[in-house]
């Protein structure tokens, strides 16, 4: 049999290599997407239609080797997208939601098994989980969807319209970039641009290893944010005429400042780099994290940092070509000094996402969506922690907002993220509120918190 030529990876793609290398039981960047599907599954049918989804998206059957000029992707059959079925009579949701965080959680043989798994767990003939699982380095959260979408449409005989491009594509491009005059521009832009800030920290539950290679450890918590908040925000955005994504960013930077006592600082904001319609449906690492600068004086307000975030954002996706994993220099993988510690993104699906958009839409009532002739509602299952210290998502749908906050629990207790969650909270509803004052001005710590705080001090304590 003729092994098939190696491809050349991305300059992400080629971090996450080294990081696989580093930790290669980690689940950190495992990528996984779920849903609950009620309706009779034919299991003969959904393998056919996992097949064709291979064969769609040849990344899903890659494995991965050290070639004579670096590391390279090697295409595969489609039998490394492997279907694994479960049975589970009688599961509750929370235990059928606990089979598939833990399929999720099983490490990638990446030079070997391959990067994609997809797996059924049924409760009955007609009540059964669907996941797709699928290591980072091929795969990012816009892809997850698009795999399951492409997956129900194949299975209902409605098969997607071909690609007009593929993810190898997407690295001849990227080359292309890094091979012209223009890295040495964006090169020294992304330098200049943060000069003089460090990453963004939080005061820890527990030191940092002085020889860590990582923190790959992690856990999620998450918070529905008041529905009567929702529509403040958008009004708040609206008035000080910013986006959504810059009020809430803008307030997440105000929260870091906070809490750390840093006047400037660096947070990473992971942005699709799906350019032009082509590449809208490929499935690939199609991600890169930028660095985003923020910075306040004693006087700076919750309009005045959405603002700034606003226009650093901006300016920074005008020089998105760069690959955030070059922004290290010459040691460009190493995660001991890395250009940011932490990072905060938003999922707004859209009608270009329409299978999304529905489970999400649905599940801000708890209720179900109908695609491809079946019933399905989103499954949240945990992914991608421990990539950095604190990973905020913000879920968005029609009317709800969720902030989930992702950690790495080397670092962190589950209470001290918690505590920070509703801190954020605090600081949305005070930029809703009164967006003209000063960041530093509203209480987080509420008299209850206080006076136990107080009483630690008190005289009958010693």
């Amino acid at each position: 049999m003729t092994t098939a030529p190696g491809r050349p990876l991305s300059v992400g793609q080629e971090a996450l290599w080294f990081l696989y290398r580093m930790a290669p039981e980690s689940p950190a960047y495992n990528v996984q997407a779920a849903l609950r599907v009620r309706g009779p599954l034919d299991e003969s049918r959904l393998r056919h239609a996992l097949h064709a989804l291979a064969e769609r998206h040849d990344v899903l059957c890659s494995t991965f080797t050290e070639g004579p000029g670096g590391p390279e992707r090697v295409p595969g059959p489609p039998a490394l997208l492997p279907l694994e079925v479960m049975d589970a009579p009688g599961a509750t949701d929370d235990e059928l939601t606990r089979l598939v965080a833990e399929f999720g959680r099983l490490p990638f043989d990446l030079t070997a098994e391959g990067t994609s798994r997809a797996l059924l767990v049924r409760r009955s003939p007609t009540d059964a989980v669907l996941a797709v699982c699928t290591h980072h380095i091929v795969s990012d959260a816009t892809s997850q969807w698009l795999l399951l979408q492409d997956l129900l449409d194949l299975y209902a005989h409605q098969p997607p319209p071909p690609l007009k491009h593929t993810f190898d594509d997407y690295v001849a491009e990227e080359q292309c970039v890094l091979g012209s005059a223009r890295r040495a521009e964006l090169a020294s832009f992304w330098k200049d641009f943060c000069a003089g800030a460090p990453a963004g920290e939080l005061p820890t539950d527990r030191p940092r290893a002085a020889a860590e290679a990582g923190v790959l450890h992690g856990a999620t918590c998450e918070l529905r944010l008041p529905d009567e908040l929702v529509p403040r925000l958008r009004e708040t955005a609206r008035r000080t005429k910013v986006t959504g994504f810059a009020l809430l960013l803008g307030v997440f930077q105000s929260l870091v400042h906070r809490y750390g006592g840093r006047r400037d600082f660096l947070i990473g904001t992971p942005t699709t780099t799906r350019s032009g319609p082509g590449m809208r449906q490929v499935v690939g690492y199609l991600v890169n994290t930028l660095v985003v600068p923020a910075h306040f004086t004693p006087g700076t307000t919750f309009a005045q940092a959405a603002g700034a975030a606003q226009r650093q954002v901006m300016t920074a996706m005008r020089n998105i070509a760069f690959p955030y994993a070059l922004l290290a220099g010459e040691d460009p993988y190493s995660t001991r000094n890395p250009p940011v510690r932490m990072a905060f993104t938003m999922v707004a699906p859209t009608r270009l996402e329409p299978l999304l958009q529905r489970v999400t839409e649905a599940a801000a009532t708890g209720g179900t969506a109908r695609y491809a002739g079946l019933d399905v509602a989103f499954v949240d299952v945990p992914m991608l922690e421990g990539q950095f210290d604190i990973s905020v998502e913000m879920r968005q749908s029609g009317t709800t907002l969720t902030a989930v906050f992702r950690y790495a629990t080397d670092l962190f207790d589950e209470s001290t993220v918690r505590r920070l969650l509703d801190h954020y909270v605090q600081l949305l509803t005070a930029a809703v509120d009164r967006p003209g004052d000063p960041v530093t001005g509203p209480a987080l710590v509420r008299a209850g918190e206080l006076d136990s705080l107080l009483a630690l001090g008190a005289d009958d304590d010693w």
